[in-house]
């Protein structure tokens, strides 16, 4: 088991994670650094060993009230010490793939994807987040993990003993989150893109686990984001990022586009919230990945895109596929037909598959 602590000393210059990427690589079990027996006798993927501590400093330059601009060695010791959990959430969100119910391989990737989260699950991963912004990088990555595991079990159900093993282990740590978030967040971070990931991860693990009230506190965590938008549908506490504006709007509206679409029938409809302006925040982003000075006007500020520091990826658009099956939006079917196939593991992986069939 593993012990990781972000030390800016570590290393310089390494990239940043991409979302979906090594998925074939993961699948094939070419990737990995923990070997189990259970999964050599199923032919599974290995894993990587799981991650039981975490401790991360923060991504940003001292006295940057705005949070966008990066300290590259800290930005690097903080995506290395994430890296073997990014990893396992791609794993597993590769693993959640295969629409079919029947089909042999498609049952076995289930069963390799349980495997892997009881394997965590028994080792207590997760479970000591020693720092502030520990607490704040992991809930998109509950929320990948949730996700994985629902739709795999809607499909082919867990062994008994894993499905117990899993749940134990996935409950308190939504409980965690969500006391965290209502008691010990930073004024912003608790009412912004981190308290929308925090809304995905808590109501599926609700869902995961039939915590009710763990569903409830998700999508009242939407509710509140999505309430917060101005008229246009701008996110007020994304505007204040600076050059980065545009690229924390479109982190936001992820996880509450995702979180409303997959809570449909288990909460009150987030799209219909203050009037509707969960529609309103996508069209508002939607126009800004047009015309980014949009976002500018709003932060005041020329944006990321804008100066070419940052080029739109298929990740941060994945959203698009489950918006779609809600509302039939032309210009979001010509966005999502442009960077198809769009994947993001915190979001559940591939999901253009998932929603589209494409």
């Amino acid at each position: 088991m593993r012990r990781y602590v972000s030390r800016p000393a570590w290393i310089k210059g390494l990239g940043k994670l991409r979302q979906g990427a090594l998925v074939s690589f993961l699948v094939l079990g070419l990737l990995a650094v923990g070997d189990h027996p259970a999964q050599a006798e199923q032919k599974c993927p290995r894993v990587p060993t799981p991650v039981t501590s975490l401790e991360l400093g923060s991504r940003y330059e001292k006295g940057d009230a705005s949070r966008s601009e990066l300290d590259q060695e800290s930005n690097a010791a903080v995506n290395k010490a994430l890296r073997p959990i990014d990893l396992f959430v791609r794993s597993v969100a590769a693993l959640s793939h295969g629409s079919s119910a029947t089909k042999p391989s498609d049952i076995e990737k289930r069963r390799c994807l349980y495997t892997a989260l009881a394997t965590w699950a028994n080792a207590g991963a997760l479970s000591d987040l020693g720092t502030m912004n520990a607490k704040l990088a992991i809930s998109p990555r509950l929320a990948g993990i949730a996700i994985a595991y629902n739709e795999a079990k809607a499909r082919t159900p867990p062994p008994s003993k894993q499905k117990v093993e899993i749940e134990a282990w996935l409950a308190p740590l939504g409980h965690k989150l969500e006391s965290f978030f209502e008691n010990d967040a930073p004024p912003m971070a608790s009412q912004n893109n981190l308290r929308a990931w925090a809304g995905l991860a808590v109501a599926q693990i609700g869902l995961a686990t039939n915590d009710d009230e763990q569903v409830a506190w998700g999508a009242k965590s939407t509710e509140m984001v999505v309430c917060s938008a101005d008229e246009a549908g701008a996110l007020p506490f994304e505007m204040k990022r600076g050059d980065k504006a545009l690229h924390y709007q479109l982190h936001a509206v992820a996880p509450l586009v995702v979180n409303a679409v997959r809570l449909k029938g288990h909460a009150a409809d987030s799209f219909a919230v203050c009037d509707g302006k969960l529609a309103k925040i996508v069209d508002f982003t939607l126009s800004a990945v047009e015309k980014p000075e949009l976002a500018a006007a709003k932060a005041g500020t020329e944006q990321s895109f804008s100066m070419g520091s940052e080029t739109l990826e298929p990740f941060q658009l994945a959203w698009l596929e489950p918006y779609l099956t809600y509302e039939k939006d032309e210009r979001a079917l010509r966005l999502a037909k442009k960077y198809r196939p769009l994947s993001n593991s915190n979001l559940g992986g591939n999901l253009t598959e998932q929603y589209s069939g494409d």
